[in-house]
């Protein structure tokens, strides 16, 4: 559900995607907000992150952002977790904070809630824990509930009322349509005040050229050539982050599923680009056809069948200030999958050396996966010095199998 309705009926909407954009350039900001409402929804909430970025949450559902709304209830605290049950149901609120920023918000069956919070076990987390009702989260030792060892508490609240039935309707995590925030932001739209400081630069200069060539003394040249010796490490790394490639990946496959009359044999993924083989349940080529154009996918028939390409545009990370121990890199891939994935499923390569760092290819082998199992993978692989090789798939009985190579960096 893309929202959660109160009784008053006020929407608090699970956002569909959530980002963070450079503001340096306002034509690239909206012409990235723009290309990713195409995907994930014409509603937007946009707020300043700081001076060089913006937060903006998409959904296809206008409304108030659940997470960042119960985060600002409690008063932004670095690391939150909240959980409410919800009313004559199985279900709870979950929301995940985690350093700062909202991690996971929605609604989940309450015996999956152990599974979301798994993860934290293995990170340095120190969580201000709200809970209300019977929920599946205890601050001590209990059976069939999940508890955090001590450290990575900073406090355990148990509510005496609903905190989702109080929730404040703040304007900054209202979702609008996507031109109306642009425009009250004054992003794309012509800066008069900037172009008026322009020309005034521009005029000094000429000024301060011109008193130059009047005066002009030959001036000793130097040149001096710099080379930054991670400048590979940096250009792989500054790509497109795995988990969000993946997590693009699984929004596409959901579609794709919904063919009508026609279904996925085989995939490809390589450098942005996903390619399709799909073979008939006895409809015709002219309804994949027509759904491939409203879907705004590229039809390609070929000698051996069909095939459906799509570009999938996903942004490209801050480059890192850091470099990590490739050793520490594998082990944090290996726990990570081992959560969601049992059993021996990543086979390592060779170690190539680059001068300054290390590359070493992965490989993660799923046997008849689902959607939500490709997300939880996407999850784990978040924040890791890790680039999308390729990923090819096969879909038996409409599961997943296959591969996901990753090139993994470290020194």
């Amino acid at each position: 559900m893309p929202y959660i309705a109160r009784e008053d009926g006020e929407r608090f909407v699970i956002p569909s995607y959530r980002d963070v954009l450079s503001a340096k350039r306002a034509n690239l900001l909206k012409k990235e907000i723009l290309l990713l409402s195409e995907n994930y929804g014409s509603f937007i909430a946009l707020q300043r992150k700081n001076t060089q970025q913006y937060e903006v949450a998409f959904s296809p559902d206008t409304g108030y952002l659940l997470g960042e709304t119960v985060w600002h209830y409690f008063k932004r605290p670095f690391d939150l977790i909240y959980c409410e049950v919800i009313p004559n149901t199985t279900e709870a609120i979950l929301v995940i904070v985690k350093s700062g920023s909202v991690y996971l918000d929605g609604s989940f069956p309450v015996d999956t809630i152990p599974e979301e919070l798994v993860v934290f076990l293995t990170q340095q987390n120190n969580f201000d824990i709200y809970i209300y009702g019977d929920v599946p989260i205890s601050q001590t030792l209990e059976e069939g509930k999940f508890s955090f060892e001590r450290q990575h508490v900073k406090s355990f609240n148990n509510l005496s009322e609903s905190v989702f039935q109080q929730l404040p309707k703040i304007n900054a995590f209202h979702l609008k349509p996507v031109d109306i925030v642009l425009k009250n932001q004054g992003i794309g739209t012509l800066p008069v005040k900037k172009v008026l400081v322009g020309v005034i630069v521009l005029v000094l200069l000429w000024m301060i050229v011109n008193y130059i060539t009047t005066h002009k003394k030959e001036l000793p040249i130097s040149i001096v050539g710099v080379i930054n010796p991670y400048q590979l490490y940096l250009a792989n790394l500054t790509s497109p982050a795995p988990s969000d490639e993946i997590k693009n990946l699984n929004i596409q496959l959901a579609q794709i599923f919904s063919m009508p009359g026609w279904i996925p044999s085989t995939l490809e993924y390589n450098k942005g680009v996903m390619r399709f083989s799909v073979k008939s349940m006895g409809t015709d080529a002219g309804t994949l056809s027509s759904w491939a154009k409203r879907n705004r996918f590229q039809l390609e028939i070929a000698r051996d069948g069909f095939y459906l390409t799509q570009t999938l545009f996903t942004r490209n990370r801050i480059p890192p200030t850091t470099i990590n121990r490739l050793d520490d890199v594998i082990i944090n891939v290996v726990d990570r999958l081992q959560l969601v994935l049992p059993g021996n499923r990543l086979t390592l390569g060779e170690t190539i050396n680059r001068g300054q760092y290390k590359e070493m290819l992965l490989t993660i082998n799923v046997d008849d996966i689902t959607l939500a199992t490709l997300g939880l993978i996407a999850r784990q692989l978040n924040n890791l010095p890790l680039v999308i090789s390729k990923i090819s798939f096969t879909f038996p009985k409409g599961m997943l199998s296959g591969t996901i190579i990753l090139l993994a960096l470290g020194n």
